[in-house]
Formats: structure tokens, C-alpha cells, sequence
């Protein structure tokens, strides 16, 4: 057992784990103790998993490939050849370009290898630039590389950068630049402008990690990859998993796109640290690819979705709900409604609102938006969760009561 004052390092010393907790995960333990201790019925807007079973093709592509040892014993640790190159023929096939097979790296889902990445491309003294509002992931792959973290901002009410904050926050230390379209949590969509924009500051001074893990799931305009960007100055790197509009949340798989010269470094950290991606997720993810219709049916699905909370949440007092272009997720501006209640922080509120309506919402500060609630589109129950979060909100209850 460790004990302080004994020589061993105290690793809070060095990120207090306390204060990064993932807000998300311990309102959805809190659903999980209501639902299986109390037998009560949780509506979650918490986690972005889809509510619908796997499609049944993915389903036997796995059983298939678990009773033929051959295929459940395979090990490679950079990722199955045959779903890279059914990852190849997918971006010549629906985004039209062409990308050597060679130059994807199949990871657990996205969130190991943004950890490698990191690790990879920089070390304590250099700094990595990341949007506000963020996903928490590029935020603590920052504080475990010891590299320090700088933000450029979205603006929450025109959804756009603010390219001031990005050209005042990139710096020659900046290792890494992240951007997220569309993005989690506001679904906000990058412009072409933008982009081009970033990369020209940018211009080859750092890596662009391009997070498009939401690429196929757009409510206004057809799907896009910023791989389809021409004469960037920079370097690109993608990445991207099959847990969202496939459905693959659990299953965890997903991939990078990386230049020739990461290849090597990406797949030897694999080596080590991974060893192999389970196969039988990765032949469930080649059958996936083959599902393109599934995957519109949802984005149909979750457009209407968001349309009905701008319709129903529209002129509720003391809230606004963000207009969200993309993903799987809408935000709540709660600052007026926080301040005239007296709720001090937006787990407060989302605590409240779960003990109250029984509906899980995400709180804002795990994005750096302290002031809101993110809520999934990924329940079957949603239009329900609306309609009691607009009564919640409508009632007006004072923090404490």
C-alpha cells in the first residue's frame, strides 16, 4: 500500500484527479443506482450511444468471425489489413480521396490513440492549442503529455472561431492544434474559410488532429471530411471510429489517418502498450461500413430531434438552446436560469433536474461551458426528456429546495 512520506511520487501532486472527474460518467452511475437499486425509470441524455441494437449484419459478421478461431485469433497491432482496406475504399468511395491503407492505424476507438498522440508529438514545456468548448479528451491527453493547454474559442451563439483567440493562443511552442467538426458538445460545423484560415497560421509550425468522428452525421448540408481540404500548408491528422452512427459504442474501434513518416512511431507505441485491436470488433466494423442507409435513417432521426428541443425549449425563460449543425448532442444555455436560482455550478443543476424529472443531462463544465447542460439525442425516450425538462425549467426551482 502506498503511503505518503515514504519516497513514493504522490501522482495528485501531479493532476488532481479529483477535480477531472468526467461529470458525464458520474451523473450516468448516478441514472445506473436509480435505475437497478431504486427501480426507477431514468430518461439519459448523458452518453452518446445510440439506442438502437447493432444492425444485424454487424452482429453475425462478429459471431461469424468468434466461432472461426482463425479469424478471433488474429493479431495485429497496427489493425486488420482487410479493414484498412475497407477504410481506403471508403474515403475513395464517399469522400473521394484517395488514401494509402497503409496510413490508417486501428486503435481501441479514438480516446487511446489520442492519448499516443500526444505522448508522441509533445513533452512537458510545449503547448497544445484546443477549442473552447472541448471534448474532455483532448484536454486530459494534455495534462498527461505534461504539455501545457492553451484554447482558441467557439463562440456558443454565432457557432463560429474566434480567430483572434487562435492567432493570440498559438505560440511557437504549440505542438499540437485540435479541431472538432462537428463539434462536441455545441455540433457546430467548421467552414471551409475556417479551415483554410486555421491551417494558413498554422502553416506547417504544428500538427492539425482533425476529429472528425461525427463526419457522417450532418443535419444541414451533406456529409464532408476536412481531408477533402486542397493545397493545405500543414500536416493532417485524422481521427475517427465506428462507435457513433454505426452504433459500435461498446465495441471499441476506431482509427487514425497519420502520414508515412507516423506510421512506424504510431504502430511500435502499439507494440507495447496495445499489443493487438480484439478482431472480432474489426470484422464487425468492415460490415459496418457496408450499412450506409442505417446510418442516414439516424441522422434523419436525430435532425428531427433537434429541431423539436429548438421548437419546444425556444422561449422558455431564463434558457437557450444552442442550434446545433451536427453530432449528437444540443446545449442549454442555463446562465440566467443558474444565476436567478442560485445553482452554482451546472452539475448542481443537472443533479437536481435528475432527482426531480428523473431525466440524465451532461454538465457544461466538462466542456468548459460551466453555464450549460448537454443533452444526447440518443434515446428513445427523448421527446419525453424534453417535455419534463421544459416543466423543470418552467416550475423555476431555486438550488436547495
Amino acid at each position: 500500500m502506498m503511503k505518503n512520506g515514504e519516497g513514493v511520487m504522490d501522482i495528485s501532486s501531479k493532476i488532481n484527479f479529483n477535480d477531472n472527474r468526467f461529470l458525464m460518467f458520474v451523473i450516468d452511475d448516478m441514472a445506473n443506482h436509480m435505475e437497478y437499486e431504486e427501480g426507477k425509470k431514468v430518461i439519459r441524455m448523458t452518453l452518446g450511444k445510440s439506442e438502437l441494437p447493432l444492425h444485424k449484419d454487424i452482429r453475425e459478421a462478429m459471431s461469424g468471425s468468434i466461432e472461426d478461431f482463425k479469424k478471433s485469433s488474429l493479431v495485429y497491432p497496427g489493425g486488420l489489413p482487410e479493414l484498412k482496406r475497407a477504410l481506403s475504399n471508403y474515403y475513395k468511395e464517399y469522400y473521394h480521396v484517395e488514401i494509402n491503407e497503409k496510413n490508417f492505424i486501428i486503435s481501441p476507438g479514438t480516446s487511446a490513440a489520442f492519448r499516443n498522440l500526444f505522448t508522441l508529438l509533445s513533452v512537458p514545456g510545449d503547448d497544445v492549442l484546443i477549442p473552447k468548448p472541448y471534448y474532455s479528451l483532448y484536454r486530459f491527453s494534455s495534462l498527461l503529455s505534461g504539455a501545457s493547454t492553451k484554447y482558441y474559442t467557439i463562440d456558443k451563439n454565432t457557432r463560429r472561431v474566434d480567430m483572434d483567440s487562435f492567432k493570440q493562443n498559438f505560440t511557437e511552442r504549440t505542438k499540437i492544434v485540435v479541431i472538432n467538426t462537428p463539434g462536441n458538445p455545441l455540433g457546430n460545423v467548421l467552414t471551409d474559410e475556417e479551415l483554410y484560415e486555421m491551417d494558413s497560421i498554422v502553416n506547417d509550425r504544428a500538427v492539425i488532429i482533425n476529429d472528425e468522428i461525427y463526419s457522417n452525421v450532418y443535419f444541414d448540408q451533406e456529409s464532408k471530411s476536412v481531408l477533402n481540404l486542397k493545397n493545405t500548408k500543414s500536416v493532417f491528422i485524422t481521427t475517427n471510429a465506428f462507435s457513433k452512427a454505426y452504433g459500435m459504442y461498446s465495441r471499441r474501434v476506431g482509427y487514425c489517418i497519420v502520414p508515412d513518416e507516423l506510421v512506424e512511431p504510431l504502430t511500435v507505441i502499439q507494440h507495447h502498450t496495445l499489443l493487438t485491436v480484439d478482431p472480432i470488433v474489426q470484422f464487425g466494423a468492415i460490415t459496418a461500413l457496408q450499412n450506409q442507409n442505417e446510418v442516414q435513417e439516424l441522422v434523419i432521426r436525430y435532425k428531427k430531434r433537434r429541431d423539436y428541443t429548438m421548437k419546444v425549449l425556444s422561449g422558455v425563460p431564463y434558457i437557450k438552446p444552442i442550434y446545433s449543425e451536427g453530432g449528437f448532442y444540443i446545449t442549454l444555455d442555463c446562465e440566467e436560469y443558474m444565476k436567478k436560482y442560485n445553482y452554482k455550478t451546472s452539475f448542481d443543476l443537472a443533479v437536481k433536474i435528475l432527482d426531480d424529472k428523473l431525466v440524465a443531462t451532461v454538465p457544461g463544465s466538462d466542456f468548459g461551458l460551466p453555464y450549460t447542460l448537454r443533452l444526447s439525442f440518443s434515446t428513445s425516450h427523448y421527446n419525453e426528456g424534453i417535455l419534463l425538462l421544459k416543466e423543470f425549467f418552467n416550475t423555476g426551482v431555486m438550488y436547495g429546495n
